[in-house]
């Protein structure tokens, strides 16, 4: 077998005959004013788009420009802003300085209520040594009346068997004593102006007529005030004449008594203040 060496071929491969390629296919043959005006737009093509892309890259080399009117806006928003929180900063000062205000008027009402209560409490206390309103509590009834006798016996003075203003007198004393808060006899608030005394066969009190029976009204220790009375060490004379005489005298402790206002004058024509001690 021997070896024979070729020479390299010159010749291509694959060889188009465009000749008989135009001639087996007409349809490709190009149309002159076809090709023309394809020509005439595709160049017109290129020229627009290295005009836009020109563009594109001279937008993206430099940035845009501020609006003078964006600029503006922000500015009197800015301006807006600032004067508002000053506005604000000033308004809480004045919350603050109100606050504080409050505070101390509450201070002032508290005091003022403390200074009120305590008014209240000693115009109470002067009201009722005034006996300027009515009063409610425990204490006692006593009663005191001429003698329940039809005849007076011959020799015997008919005196004996009445009431007396000093009786009357005696026995509010002692009830002051014992301890009495309040006291009316018929209805007539005892106060320190409050006189009792005798107008022929009239007793008077606090300038009003009273006739028996003396119904005396005393608030305080109800036991107190019961043993005060009812001691022998007190009002002997007039006892005697409850067992003598047959005058009466009744004493009864009582939880609901109730002492009237005094309903008299309390004006005073000759005594004054005198201030300064």
């Amino acid at each position: 077998m021997s070896n024979v060496l070729h020479e390299p071929s010159h010749e291509p491969l694959f060889s188009l005959d465009l000749a008989r390629l135009r001639a087996s296919l007409p349809y490709l043959r190009p149309h002159p004013t076809k090709w023309g005006a394809t020509k005439g737009a595709a160049t017109l093509m290129v020229l627009g788009l290295g005009v836009g892309l020109m563009l594109a890259a001279q937008l993206q080399a430099a940035p845009p420009k501020p609006s003078t009117v964006a600029e503006g806006s922000r500015q009197v928003a800015g301006a807006t802003i600032e004067r508002l929180e000053a506005e604000q900063g000033e308004l809480k000062k004045q919350i603050s300085q109100l606050r504080a205000q409050i505070a101390n008027q509450q201070q002032e009402v508290t005091s003022h209520k403390y200074t009120l209560a305590g008014l209240t409490q000693d115009l109470e206390r002067q009201q009722v040594a005034a006996g300027s309103i009515p009063l409610k509590g425990s204490g006692v009834r006593v009663i005191l009346d001429d003698s329940a006798a039809k005849t007076v016996p011959s020799g015997d003075d008919p005196a004996f068997y009445l009431v007396h203003e000093y009786h009357l007198r005696d026995v509010v004393n002692l009830l002051w004593q014992a301890g009495a808060e309040a006291i009316s006899v018929n209805g007539e608030r005892l106060v320190s102006s409050s006189s009792i005394y005798c107008v022929g066969s009239t007793i008077m009190i606090n300038d009003t007529r009273m006739s028996p029976p003396f119904d005396f009204l005393a608030l305080g220790n109800s036991a107190a005030l019961e043993e005060a009375l009812l001691s022998p060490a007190n009002l002997k004379a007039f006892k005697v004449r409850v067992k003598s005489y047959g005058v009466q005298f009744r004493v009864a402790k009582s939880k609901d008594i109730v002492v009237p206002a005094f309903s008299g004058s309390l004006d005073v024509r000759y005594a004054a203040i005198e201030y300064g001690r």
